[in-house]
């Protein structure tokens, strides 16, 4: 199951937005303060465990003037047997149907409505099929790895140390207390872990292939060491931003995705890979290609080394005027003409991120049905429809 579309009515910069996500990644790319983090936003508030209130509302829409909170409308498609297998028990509505939409009208769980096939279904048990549907999980800062961890920061818990949790998971050491062990089993574990890291983080990291991490226990401190061919081992807080940042995000994500089913989680990233030099970004279009092939991405970024452009119908431009921040689903159309006037890019820079050379066109496309869906539920109401009921 993924997302195929998204509404978005009044919420943050967003007056009235309709756009459609890919079905593996979704790049949002436009200037600085055009919306891009609003957009991921919206669709993290789509959760009921968000704090959800009119002060999200649009501040140049109706309903703020109203009082009332914003709409967000989500569209599944692609259901498998499995995911109807399940959806069924809900509601019988849902055994032939492909697709079905969910709107957040407000901070409760009444607020939530279902539609599918242009009927809306009442759902007894809202929040159990909430929680069925794909995890929605927001990433706007990772915890940078650090030099060292102790065992008791290991097993507390606290967030501050989740990479250095899961880049013992990754190493395959669910049991942390097993390699703070002075025995043969403790050193042999640590030894182990150490090269799947290494052998993990060799794989993505073009930059440099000879890259070694060290896992070294003294008492009950772990240390984490890194070399390459030019080094002795040396700390992660001594080696670059961007370095660290990659790593961090690497060891983040696979954790997460390790042992996740198919399609289990959406992430939403925002601005991933930031401090990389260009040859770091196109590093990481990879490894997000990969997660993509069993995850739904949706990201933003400002560069346009972190767009594949293979594929240049998955990039939306966001960018903002005085009605609001708006989505191009065509940045492509012209030799990225419409991406190049909104972010100042010559055609040329497009060039220097993909070793593949090419042309690239336009890109035939269907126009999507989502918004005539919206319209037939009443799902939304646009400020002509508004004004023409006040004038009668």
């Amino acid at each position: 199951m993924i997302i195929s579309n998204m509404f978005i009515k009044a919420f943050k910069s967003m007056y009235d937005l309709v756009f459609p996500l890919d079905e593996k990644i979704s790049v949002l790319i436009g200037a600085n303060e055009s919306g891009k983090t609003n957009v991921l936003r919206s669709l993290e508030a789509f959760k009921y465990e968000v704090p959800y209130d009119n002060s999200l509302t649009c501040q140049y829409s109706d309903y703020y003037y109203q009082g009332r909170c914003p709409e967000i409308a989500v569209e599944f498609s692609r259901l498998s047997d499995d995911n109807r297998n399940v959806l069924v028990q809900f509601d019988e509505a849902f055994r032939e149907t492909d697709t079905f939409i969910i709107k957040r009208e407000g901070p409760k769980i009444k607020d939530y409505r279902l539609f599918v096939d242009e009927n809306e279904i009442k759902i007894e048990d809202m929040k159990s099929l909430l929680d069925y549907l794909p995890r929605i999980l927001f990433f706007n800062s990772i915890p940078l790895i650090k030099n060292r961890v102790d065992l008791a920061s290991l097993l507390d818990g606290r967030e501050a140390y989740i990479t250095e949790r899961n880049l013992l998971k990754i190493g395959g050491i669910d049991n942390f207390e097993i390699i703070f062990e002075d025995s043969t089993r403790g050193r042999r574990a640590s030894e182990e872990a150490s090269r799947a890291i290494t052998d993990q983080i060799r794989r993505v990291w073009s930059q440099e292939p000879t890259i070694e991490i060290k896992l070294n226990v003294n008492g009950k401190i772990l240390y984490i060491d890194i070399c390459d061919s030019t080094t002795v081992f040396d700390t992660p807080e001594s080696r670059s931003l961007g370095f660290r940042w990659y790593l961090s995000f690497y060891i983040n994500f696979i954790a997460q995705t390790m042992q996740a089913k198919s399609h289990e989680y959406i992430f939403l990233i925002d601005e991933p890979g930031i401090h990389l030099h260009p040859a770091g970004q196109k590093d990481l279009v990879k490894v997000l290609e990969d997660l993509a092939d069993r995850n739904q991405i949706l990201y933003t970024t400002h560069s346009p080394f972190m767009i594949n452009r293979q594929f240049p119908n998955r990039v939306r431009l966001v960018s903002k005027d005085k009605d609001g921040t708006k989505i191009d689903n065509e940045a492509y159309r012209q030799d990225w003409k419409p991406l190049r006037s909104s972010i100042g890019l010559m055609i040329g820079d497009l060039f220097f991120f993909n070793d593949n050379t090419g042309v690239i066109v336009e890109v035939p496309h269907m126009k999507l049905s989502f918004m005539d869906k919206l319209k037939k539920l009443k799902l939304w109401e646009t400020e002509s429809n508004t004004i023409e009921k006040t004038a009668n």
